[in-house]
């Protein structure tokens, strides 16, 4: 018989709304308690992206007292962490937590530990991970069809002014660490352990708005343990309104040219001539990542993107923005 999960939602805005959306289309999954800002929020909430039967709250600590959670979706800005995750790990509660997990990695640490201590599953949202193309490249590095990776070139580009919080570097860590971190974790995941970092950042194009606190254009050259290097740079300076990703990923046996984490074409040098095929594979990774995380809770996979990954990538971006601040000094990964 399916195991019946029972879902809390902390953090109730374009996040916690989607992932409602996708865990009441999962079979045997129950959004059991949402908790927002205040009460108003949380019951409109409730009524039109929980099904209507979801208890209402605006403390945190009330949910957990209160009710009996399988897993708590932790769906909140960087800067409003606050013991959220640690105590819902000390109640015995999976996380699923949005990226970044915190804005340093001491915070991020913390969570780290407490998940750990308590012994319960975790999951970071990284939903690129998930993408159909991006885990045929990964399944060809892991078996060795990709040769021996070596590089990787990643961009991260968009326009747009977000939200007050997010132009806000004390609240958000900048786009380094709120967007283009997505781009540092899949280097990370494809290539492992850094070893070696530097950055640049700057702000070309914001400097009359006065509340633009972040970088509007950042670079960063990274070296892993194996050998291997990535260049990944951001930018909020293209196209008014767009949000773009793309990268490149050469191995030896592979060069991978990716449009997006669906859809990328493989070119296999392995052979006596090139043999370039267009994988096109389209999946909702955001559905696909909960799914995942689901399937974990019930025993029926594996833990894929547990949250010392997101304690990873944060320290890599942290340490990205450091050596931004020391004019591109290259730093040792710790």
């Amino acid at each position: 018989m399916e195991k019946q999960i029972r879902v809390g939602i902390i953090g109730l805005g374009g996040m916690g709304r989607a992932h409602a959306k996708h865990l009441r289309s999962l079979s045997g999954v129950e959004i059991t308690a949402v908790c927002g800002q205040s009460m108003e929020k949380a019951e409109a909430f409730n009524a039109e992206h929980a099904g209507g039967t979801a208890a209402a709250y605006d403390r945190y600590e009330d949910m957990l007292e209160q009710e009996t959670l399988d897993a708590v979706y932790v769906c909140i800005p960087p800067y409003a962490h606050r013991g959220q995750v640690e105590a819902a790990a000390k109640r015995g509660c999976a996380v699923f937590v949005e990226k970044p997990i915190a804005l340093d990695s001491e915070t991020a640490a913390s969570m780290v530990l407490a998940v750990e201590q308590a012994g319960v599953l975790s999951q970071v949202g990284y939903h690129n991970r998930f993408g159909s193309a991006v885990r045929e490249l990964k399944r060809m590095i892991d078996d060795g069809t990709a040769g021996v990776p070596t590089l990787f070139d990643g961009r991260y580009d968009c326009n747009s002014l977000h939200s007050p919080w997010w132009r806000d570097r004390s609240l958000s860590g900048g786009q380094v660490f709120e967007q283009a971190i997505h781009t540092y974790d899949l280097a990370m995941h494809l290539f492992g352990t850094p070893t070696r970092v530097s950055g640049l950042t700057g702000n070309l194009a914001h400097r009359e708005i006065s509340d633009y606190t972040v970088e509007d254009t950042s670079a960063a050259i990274v070296r892993f343990e194996s050998g291997a290097m990535a260049s990944i740079c951001a930018s909020n300076c293209a196209v008014p309104m767009e949000w773009n990703s793309s990268f490149t990923v050469v191995c030896s046996k592979a060069t991978v040219y990716f449009m997006g984490p669906n859809k990328a074409e493989f070119v296999l040098t392995g052979g006596a001539e090139p043999v370039r095929r267009l994988f096109e594979e389209e999946v909702d990774v955001y559905l696909e990542e909960n799914i995942a995380f689901i399937a974990a809770l019930r025993g029926e996979g594996p833990e894929l993107c547990p949250i010392g990954d997101g304690l990873a990538s944060l320290r890599l971006v942290e340490k990205v923005m450091q050596s931004a601040e020391l004019d591109g000094t290259m730093l040792q990964f710790e």
